[in-house]
C-alpha cells in the first residue's frame, strides 16, 4: 500500500494520488485514483468472499 504524504509534500507539484478505493467487506485496500484532495471510495475488491457481497447490500 502506498503511504499518503502530507499537504505540504504536494506544494512541489509532484504527481502523488490522494484518493484511495477500499473494499466494503473485507476494508483492503484495493487501488488508488489521482485527485485533487483526499478521496476515499468504498467498493469491492472481487476476492471470492466479497465478490459475493455486492448482491448481500
Amino acid at each position: 500500500m502506498k503511504a499518503l504524504t502530507s499537504p505540504e509534500a504536494a506544494k512541489d507539484k509532484t504527481n502523488e494520488e490522494w484518493g484511495l478505493i477500499i473494499c466494503s467487506r473485507c476494508d483492503e485496500m484495493v487501488d488508488t485514483i489521482p485527485s485533487d484532495g483526499v478521496k476515499i471510495i468504498y467498493g469491492y475488491c472481487g476476492k471470492g468472499e466479497c465478490k459475493g457481497a455486492e448482491s448481500l447490500n
